[in-house]
């Protein structure tokens, strides 16, 4: 009988993914607006034409005409890496955490990608304008390298780097050649983070700085060719998006060019509408379901893989009294399956995504938060919204698996020790967990009992990147079907999925009952049209 509905109601509904007509024009302009050339030659300015051999005296010559740019950055989330949310600071600097490597506090390599020089402990001054690292987002040249050994600073020396020779990095070349920033400038740190390409988020990797138009519909130099700011619009250096403390969106209005949304969130729906398909069995599932949900139909859909789960508990084993690694074919790709410095991992690519509901926030848990082992997996920052919410939809996540350390006794996640020298109890060098947790604790100022074992967690990423072409959009029966991919969502009735007496009997009494209708009706008229000849014929 249900198959029977879930047939009825295709056939009335039945239509492609498109895209509403003026969109793709509307698009188009914005990214013809957007990349303005600049009006001035820095290679003209005669204070950046010198020998430059340290960076933070780049940035003082620049703000001898940005004067104050400085001051801009230091009011964002790229600088300051905490937000105040429910009176407590949360944030890689503070209280912070995830299932990747914990916590930014005692792996000073993180500080690679801060916007600044020199962030390695709690000295760094973070009101210093000349601190501000101006090349590492405006550099054009490819050339301009962070050093993860010297906390944001950039190579002044040749260096062997993992069997390659990294070169010094010319600063006063650099410096000359700035300009707005292009996508290799974000993704080298927003696809490198947690420790390699695409390792993080799932739909951002490197991939992204030339896509094919099969890959990412946006950012494909085939079609549309948008640069990051394209829909991450800044405005006094503030850059559009979600922070601890802000939504991913607050509208579902079209309002593409106005400026005040500039350097604020944005949905898709700024340039789309809500309404972007010119069919109405499929634009309204808008009111439920998030473009993403439909567009971008696999995770990790390029050529590399992301990591799904992360098991801390297995690190510290040795061979032969060394540290070793081992590798595995992934979706056919070779990466690290184990490590005795972080543990065992699994990846894969092309992945079908989780999906929850989701209203642009994620409730971060901090270091000071209390868990309940026995309510495992945790979810360490699950997504907000209901069925009942308005302002929440339906959305793809990467849900990553991790097995992390917590405190027996305080029941509280505990950061670790990764990066340093032996004598500072560092894991990744001594694979001594009681130290590593010791001195991670005390970097990051919370207790720590001194007990330790490890828990499962689920972290949440929101897929939002490598937008398929229409013609790959998720199909109805993917999700209106016993397998569907919303079974983790519970909470309202989904048709072809879902069993419910009442509102089956309905359907199948509204077919029947239409084709019963019809079939009278037919059988009526033909009577009809034999009485009517009959007395024609008699006449």
């Amino acid at each position: 009988m249900k198959k029977l509905i879930m047939l009825a109601m295709l056939l009335c509904s039945w239509a492609s993914f498109s895209s509403a007509s003026g969109v793709e024009e509307n698009a188009t302009l914005k990214r013809e607006v957007s990349s303005i050339t600049s009006t001035a030659d820095h290679a003209t300015f005669e204070v950046l034409n010198q020998e430059f051999d340290y960076a933070p005296d780049v940035t003082e010559a620049c703000l001898e005409c940005h004067t104050e740019a400085s001051k801009q950055l230091h009011q964002t989330f790229h600088w300051t890496w905490s937000k105040e949310v429910d009176g407590v600071q949360v944030g890689k600097a503070q209280n912070g955490f995830n299932n990747y490597c914990v916590s930014a506090k005692g792996n000073e390599s993180c500080t690679q990608c801060h916007i600044g020089f020199g962030w390695r402990n709690e000295d760094f001054d973070l009101e210093a304008e000349e601190n501000v690292d101006c090349l590492v987002c405006h550099d054009t040249t490819g050339t301009y390298k962070k050093s993860s050994a010297s906390s944001g600073h950039p190579y002044y020396e040749d260096q062997m780097i993992g069997g390659k020779l990294q070169k010094a990095v010319d600063l006063s070349y650099v410096a000359t050649h700035v300009g707005n920033p292009e996508r290799e400038n974000c993704l080298a740190c927003h696809a490198n983070g947690g420790g390699g390409n695409g390792v993080k988020h799932g739909d951002t990797d490197m991939s992204l700085v030339q896509p094919e138009f099969a890959l990412d519909v946006h950012m494909s130099p085939e079609k549309l060719d948008f640069a990051c700011q394209d829909c991450h619009t800044t405005n006094d250096h503030q850059i559009s998006g979600r922070y601890n403390d802000r939504k991913a969106f607050v509208d579902h209005d079209l309002n593409m060019g106005r400026s005040d949304r500039d350097g604020n969130n944005v949905s898709c729906e700024s340039c789309h509408s809500a309404a972007p398909h010119d069919d109405r069995d499929i634009d309204n599932h808008t009111a439920k379901v998030a473009c993403t949900s439909c567009h971008i139909p696999e995770m990790a859909r390029g050529p590399y893989l992301t990591k799904l789960s992360w098991d801390w508990s297995t690190a510290g084993k040795t061979k032969d009294g060394k540290p070793y690694v081992e590798d595995e074919i992934f979706d056919g790709v070779e990466n690290h399956s184990y490590m005795s410095k972080k543990g065992t991992f699994t990846w894969g690519k092309n992945v079908v995504p989780e999906y929850r509901w989701y209203k642009g926030e994620l409730n971060q848990m901090t270091l000071l938060d209390t868990i309940d082992p026995n309510n495992a997996p945790i979810d360490i920052n699950p997504p907000t919204g209901s069925y009942n919410d308005p302002d929440a939809r339906i959305w793809p996540f990467k849900i990553h698996k991790g097995n992390q350390p917590y405190d027996t006794e305080l029941n509280r996640i505990l950061p670790i020790k990764l990066y340093g020298k032996a004598s500072s109890g560092a894991l990744w060098t001594t694979l001594d967990w009681d130290k590593a947790l010791e001195a991670g604790a005390k970097l990051n100022h919370v207790e720590f009992s001194g007990n330790y074992d490890f828990v499962e967690t689920n972290g949440y990423w929101p897929i939002k990147h490598m937008v398929a072409p229409a013609d790959q959009a998720v199909k109805c029966s993917a999700c209106h079907s016993n397998q569907s991919r919303l079974n983790g969502l519970n909470d309202f009735y989904l048709v072809g999925r879902d069993s419910y007496t009442l509102v089956e009997w309905f359907g199948a009494i509204a077919i029947w009952g239409g084709l019963a209708g019809v079939i009278l009706h037919a059988l009526g008229r033909i009577i009809t049209m034999r009485n009517r000849k009959q007395q024609t014929n008699q006449k």
